[in-house]
C-alpha cells in the first residue's frame, strides 16, 4: 500500500496537468475563433463602408448632372449663344477629366446615346461633377445623345448648336433598321435618360489603367446606331461588380419644369419667364427662330426676321 501511493499522486499531478493544459488549448483556440471572426466582421463592415461611399459619390454625381441641366443657361451664359435648360456634357473618353466634345455622331452615323467617363469638371466654367479626393476614373455614364450639349450632328454655320429639348421630346427614335426604340434601357426598363456606373475593382481580364470601357464595366456590348439595355445585376459577383443608378425621363422633366414654371412674383399662377421675357426675342425660353427661310438648319427653326438658334419652345409649352 505504501509502495503503490506515490503511483496515484503522480497519476492524479499527470491528469491536472493535461486539464491545465487541454483547458489552455480551449481558450487558445477560442480567441483564434473570436479574432478570426472578428477580423471577418470587420473586413466585411469595411467594404459595406467602402461601398456606400461609392454609392454617395454616385449619388452625388447624378446630383450635380441635375444641377447642371438646370443651371445650364448661366453655367454658358458667356457663349454667342446661350442654350437653356435640360442638357448634359459630353462624355470623358480620353481620362483627362473634360468632356470630349463634339459627340453622338460617328462616322456618319447618328449614336442613339454616348458613353464615357463622367467628367470630373468642366473647367472653363467652373463646375465640377465629382470630388477631387476620389478616384474619378471609376465613375461612367450613358446619356440619351439627344441631351448632349455639344452634338456634331446639329452643328450649323460653323456654330456648335445643340438639340431642341423640351418635355414634348419623344420618348423613342430611329435605330439604323428604322425601327422605333428607346435610346436606352436599363433592366429592360425605358423612360431612362442617363445611367450612372461606379466600376468596382478590377476582374479577371481587366487591365486599368485604360480608356477601353471593357476594362472597367461588365455592360453589352455597344452596337453604333442601336439602343442598349444596360444591367444592374449580374448573375456572378466574380464576373459583375458594377453599381448602377438611373436618371429617369420622368426624373429630368421635374428638374427642368422646376426651373421653367417657377412662379415667385408675383404669384400669379403664371410662370415668371412668361412675364419676364418678352415673345419674339432672342432667348432659349422663345421659339428657335433663323432669318433666312430658305437655307435652314436641320433642326426644327422658323425662318423669321430674328436670330434665335438656341430658342427651346418653351413659351408655347407653359405659358397660357
Amino acid at each position: 500500500m505504501n509502495d503503490s501511493s506515490p503511483i496515484r499522486y503522480r497519476n492524479a499531478d499527470h491528469q491536472k496537468g493535461f486539464m491545465v493544459l487541454m483547458i489552455l488549448m480551449m481558450l487558445a483556440l477560442g480567441t483564434a475563433v473570436w479574432f478570426g471572426t472578428l477580423g471577418e466582421i470587420r473586413s466585411n463592415s469595411m467594404k459595406l463602408e467602402s461601398e456606400d461611399r461609392n454609392l454617395s459619390q454616385l449619388k452625388a454625381i447624378k446630383d450635380r448632372m441635375l444641377a447642371y441641366a438646370i443651371l445650364h443657361p448661366e453655367i454658358y451664359s458667356d457663349e454667342s449663344v446661350v442654350s437653356g435648360v435640360g442638357y448634359f456634357p459630353c462624355p470623358d473618353t480620353d481620362n483627362d477629366g473634360n468632356p470630349n466634345e463634339p459627340c453622338g455622331y460617328v462616322s456618319g452615323t447618328n449614336q442613339l446615346y454616348v458613353i464615357g467617363r463622367v467628367p470630373t469638371r468642366i473647367a472653363n466654367h467652373f463646375f465640377s461633377f465629382i470630388d477631387s479626393s476620389v478616384d474619378s476614373s471609376r465613375y461612367w455614364f450613358a446619356v440619351d445623345s439627344r441631351l448632349v450639349n455639344s452634338h456634331s450632328f446639329y452643328q450649323f454655320n460653323s456654330a456648335s448648336r445643340i438639340p431642341e429639348i423640351n418635355t414634348t421630346l419623344t420618348h423613342e427614335v430611329k435605330d439604323l433598321s428604322n425601327k422605333d426604340v428607346p435610346p436606352l434601357l436599363v433592366d429592360g426598363k425605358d423612360d431612362i435618360v442617363m445611367a450612372l456606373f461606379y466600376a468596382g475593382a478590377p476582374l479577371a481580364g481587366q487591365s486599368r489603367p485604360s480608356n477601353n470601357i471593357a476594362d472597367y464595366l461588365e455592360q453589352p456590348s455597344s452596337t453604333l446606331g442601336y439602343n442598349i439595355n444596360f444591367q444592374s445585376i449580374g448573375v456572378n459577383p466574380n464576373t459583375f461588380n458594377d453599381y448602377v443608378i438611373t436618371i429617369t425621363r420622368n426624373e429630368w422633366e421635374a428638374a427642368i419644369l422646376s426651373r421653367v414654371t417657377q412662379d415667385t412674383f408675383p404669384q400669379d399662377g403664371t410662370p415668371d419667364l412668361c412675364n419676364s421675357i418678352t415673345d419674339n426675342t432672342e432667348h432659349w425660353f422663345n421659339e428657335c427662330a433663323y432669318t433666312n427661310p430658305v437655307n435652314r438648319p436641320i433642326f426644327a427653326c422658323n425662318g423669321t426676321a430674328l436670330n434665335n438658334l438656341g430658342g427651346q419652345g418653351w413659351r408655347n409649352i407653359v405659358c397660357p
